[in-house]
């Protein structure tokens, strides 16, 4: 035993050592290190690391802090390795641009959809007409939300297709990266308005800016999506993303039908914002497959790795499709705000269920602009 803690430490030791070298050639080379004493295992996962550093163009300030990072890359592995040997699990976790990231830094950075609703939290959808979209902030009159009196347009669908991809429609811009700023609430909303332009006029979808609604509207604390058409409604528009680019800062209803088959109705009108729980490890590394809010962790699996109450909801996406498998799972295709290289290019595939509050709570908080 006192020999393997030796052994332990004096590798521990040389690992500063190593880092440096994997970037200066006049240093030894791993090769030479690993004969003073580095095991294989660790050397394989440096490369490994380096690797994902070089994909994700990262790099750090102090060698304290690189070894600090691989530590965590390689806990974050080990426990994504372990999850995809679990044969429970319906989807698959990889590497993200957030491997070298602890769930706690993680969520601090890109959670946010937490500010309080003042409004009841029964399960409703809210249609909100959000005004011309146009270049240019402007201040129109206030545009009312659809009313029992004047039904939404989504509700005048009587026939649901079995699946539908508004990516395949060209009505969907690519997924678009929020970083340290908790503004998921603006690009899940954004992305609606985006698709729902396109839609309307049949040309391509605009690009328009989160970065106007985290300046007038919200800030980088979180925020609601119903909140942000509101904005848009009161002040007659949004701007383009190449008017107002996004800096990561901030500078200056219907209800009483079945919530899958209203999602349903809606999604096959036009793609619609959800808040969701995003709150497990699982959804940080997950790159494809139908995420099922099952997780297996320390060899334990859950079948609830996320929430389904109001209060839960942290984050926000933008529902683009539902489809079915050919084995008969049901699901939804979500587009995310933590860029391509997370997920499916930037997407996500959620289970869709038939309990009332949806897979991690997405069918709680619905709302779709109408042009």
């Amino acid at each position: 035993m006192a020999t393997m803690h030796s052994s332990s430490s004096r590798a521990l030791t040389l690992l500063p050592l190593l880092l440096a070298a994997a970037l200066t050639p006049s240093l030894a080379s791993p090769a030479d290190v690993l004969g003073h004493g580095l095991d294989g295992e660790t050397l394989l996962m440096l490369r490994r690391f380096h690797g994902w550093m070089a994909a994700h163009v990262r790099s750090y300030a102090t060698e304290e802090e690189k070894l600090r990072r691989f530590e965590i890359y390689r806990s974050n592995m080990e426990f994504i390795e372990a999850a995809n040997r679990d044969s429970r699990m319906s989807y698959q976790l990889g590497e993200t641009p957030f491997t070298d990231l602890t769930h706690d830094e993680f969520m601090a950075m890109y959670s946010g959809n937490n500010a309080k609703s003042s409004e009841s939290e029964e399960m409703v959808m809210i249609t909100t007409r959000a005004g011309p979209v146009h270049e240019g902030s402007g201040h129109g009159s206030d545009l009312p939300l659809a009313t029992a009196d004047e039904p939404p347009r989504c509700s005048n669908l009587t026939v649901v297709p079995p699946s539908i991809d508004w990516r395949a429609k060209g009505v969907v811009t690519l997924a678009k990266y929020q970083g340290n700023c908790s503004s998921c609430w603006a690009f899940a909303s954004v992305a609606t308005m985006e698709s729902a332009q396109a839609i309307n006029t049949g040309g391509a979808p605009p690009v328009l800016s989160e970065q106007q609604l985290v300046d007038c509207d919200q800030g980088c604390g979180g925020g609601l999506v119903d909140k942000a058409f509101r904005w848009v409604m009161r002040n007659g528009g949004i701007t383009t993303e190449a008017a107002y680019p996004y800096t990561g800062t901030v500078g200056q209803r219907q209800s009483g039908m079945p919530v899958a088959a209203a999602i349903m109705r809606a999604v096959a009108q036009q793609p619609v914002a959800v808040g969701f729980d995003g709150s497990h490890p699982c959804f940080q590394h997950y790159i494809r497959g139908v995420y099922n809010a099952g997780c297996s962790k320390n060899g334990i699996y859950t079948g609830k790795a996320c929430n389904t109450t109001s209060s839960s909801q942290n984050h926000g996406l933008a529902i683009v499709g539902y489809g079915t498998k050919p084995d008969g799972t049901k699901y939804w295709i979500a587009k995310n705000s933590w860029s391509e290289l997370w997920g499916d290019k930037g997407f996500v595939y959620l289970l869709r269920d038939s309990l009332p509050n949806g897979v991690c709570g997405l069918a709680l908080r619905v709302n779709y602009p109408v042009i």
